[in-house]
């Protein structure tokens, strides 16, 4: 836990560098791949499964990485848009960025619920619930880094 925590440190720190000029597209994908590894690990160790259940499993976490990875570039386009808009934020700009923002997680939850609901044809609920908790913290961590480094809205300079 405590390597995806810096990982996702770094990842911050790169939204935060944007602010200042663009960085490779390149740097994120490492740094994304770097994540996905890492929380994949994290459900190795905590997720015990049988040689079955793990057989049903891990082809369903790969669909479902793969889909929220989707998610994450979408995520990651709003935060640059918002990173350079920044200091010339107007009232349509902000409008749009709240719109998507909201569209997208809307759509991470689909997502999440169209996977559970798939995973929930395969295996117990127990197996499930216990994913779906580690991947809601997982999930959380990131959260509270990504926000964490982006600035809130500037107030109005008149």
């Amino acid at each position: 836990m405590k390597k995806l925590t810096i990982l996702i440190l770094f990842f911050a720190c790169a939204i935060g560098y944007s602010q200042i000029e663009h960085f490779e597209a390149d740097y994120i994908e490492l740094i994304k791949k770097d994540i996905q590894a890492e929380s994949r690990k994290i459900v190795e160790e905590n997720l015990e499964l049988t040689a079955e259940q793990a057989n049903v499993f891990w082809p369903l976490y790969d669909e479902y990485d793969a889909a929220y990875d989707a998610i994450v570039d979408e995520r990651l386009k709003i935060i640059e848009d918002y990173m350079l808009d920044y200091y010339a934020l107007d009232d349509e700009t902000t409008k749009d960025l709240i719109n998507r923002s909201i569209e997208l997680n809307q759509k991470t939850l689909d997502t999440k619920e169209v996977y559970i609901n798939k995973m929930l044809d395969e295996l117990p609920a127990t197996v499930v619930g216990k994913f779906f908790q580690i991947d809601n913290r997982i999930a959380a961590l990131i959260d509270v880094i990504r926000m964490s480094t982006i600035p809130l809205i500037r107030k109005d300079e008149d």
